[in-house]
C-alpha cells in the first residue's frame, strides 16, 4: 500500500515532509482497491503515469484533492472515462463542488503537515501556482510566466510547491523578484481564496479548488506536455468546459469517474466495484486490436 507507506513517501517527497493526517480516510480506500483489482487480473501502480496500449496491463491510483481517484495507464481510456462518467448523467446526490469549497474555506486542504500560515502579507489579485522542481522546468512554459509577470507586475503571487528545492527556489527568486516570490511552505489556500485569478497547472490539485471557489482558471503548461500531466483527465475539462462547476459534479457523481471519496459517500466500496467493471468491460474490447 503505496500512498501511506512510509518508505515510500520518504522515496517520492525526501525525509522532511509528511502527508497530513486528514488523508487517513483513504487508507480504507486503497487496501478495497487493491483487494479488488486482483480479481480482474490488473495489475494497480501508486502515482504514475505512462501510455500502455488501451488493452492496457496496468491501473493508476493515487490521491487528488483529498479523495481517491483511479484511470488506466492509457491516455485514450482515461479521457474517455471522464466523458462516459459526464454522458452517464448519474442522479447528482453529492455536492463535491460544495465539499471542494468547504474544505479550503475550512482550512483542511492541505495534504503536507509543514505548512504555515501566512495571513500576515499583504493580499494580491493574480495567483500563479506552480508545481514541484522534477516537473517545472520540463512541463511548466516559462514564456507563460514571464507573460504574467510582465502584465500584472506586482499584483500577482508567484507560490511555489512545497517540494520545490533552494536551487530552483533562487532561479525563480532572479526571474520574478523576491517581493512576488512566495515561500514554498506557506499556505497556498489562503492565497487563493483572497485571489481573483488563478494560474495553474494540469498537473495541480488547485485548478479543482479555485473553480470551487468560482475563480477563471488559465495554464501554465507547456502544450506538447499537457497530457502527461497526472491529473490531465480531470484538469482538461476544468480549463475548457464552459461551467466548470456543473461538469464536475455531474461527472464525479457517476462510478466511471473513477473519483471516490469516503467522506461524502456511504457507498464508496460499491463504486469502485461499478467502475472496476465498467473499465474491465472497455478494456476488454481492445482485446487484440492492438499488439
Amino acid at each position: 500500500m503505496d500512498m501511506f507507506n512510509k518508505a515510500s513517501i520518504k522515496e517520492r517527497v525526501g525525509p522532511d515532509i509528511q502527508k497530513n493526517a486528514s488523508l487517513d480516510h483513504l487508507k480504507p480506500v486503497e487496501k478495497y482497491f487493491l483487494d479488488t483489482i486482483k480479481k480482474f487480473k490488473i495489475e494497480a501502480s501508486y502515482d504514475v503515469i505512462a501510455n500502455e496500449l488501451p488493452y492496457f496491463k496496468t491501473m493508476n491510483y493515487t490521491e487528488w484533492a483529498h479523495c481517491f481517484i483511479m484511470h488506466p495507464l492509457n491516455q485514450e481510456l482515461r479521457i474517455r472515462q471522464m466523458v462516459d462518467a459526464y454522458n452517464d448523467n448519474a442522479p447528482q446526490k453529492i455536492d463535491y463542488v460544495g465539499h471542494f469549497r468547504d474544505r479550503i474555506l475550512n482550512g483542511q486542504s492541505n495534504k503536507y503537515t509543514h505548512i504555515r500560515a501566512s495571513d500576515t502579507l499583504p493580499t494580491r489579485e493574480n495567483l500563479v501556482v506552480l508545481v514541484g522542481s522534477n516537473k517545472l522546468k520540463e512541463r511548466i512554459c516559462l514564456n507563460k510566466l514571464k507573460w504574467i509577470k510582465a502584465k500584472y507586475e506586482d499584483d500577482v503571487y508567484f507560490k511555489p510547491h512545497p517540494l520545490t528545492n533552494y536551487q530552483l527556489i533562487g532561479e525563480l527568486q532572479d526571474l520574478f523578484g523576491h517581493s512576488t516570490l512566495l515561500e514554498r511552505d506557506l499556505d497556498l489556500y489562503y492565497f487563493l481564496t483572497k485571489a481573483k485569478q488563478v494560474f495553474t497547472s494540469h498537473m495541480s490539485e488547485s485548478a479543482m479548488y479555485a473553480v470551487a471557489l468560482g475563480l477563471p482558471i488559465e495554464p501554465i503548461d507547456v502544450y506538447q506536455k499537457v497530457e502527461q500531466g497526472s491529473f490531465f483527465h480531470i484538469n482538461k475539462f476544468l480549463f475548457t468546459e464552459e461551467n466548470p462547476k456543473e461538469w464536475a459534479n455531474r461527472t464525479f457523481n457517476s462510478p466511471k469517474s473513477g473519483v471516490i471519496n469516503p467522506l461524502i459517500d456511504d457507498h464508496w466500496k460499491v463504486r469502485i466495484d461499478e467502475y472496476l467493471d465498467y473499465i474491465s468491460t472497455t478494456r476488454n474490447s481492445f482485446k487484440n486490436k492492438y499488439i
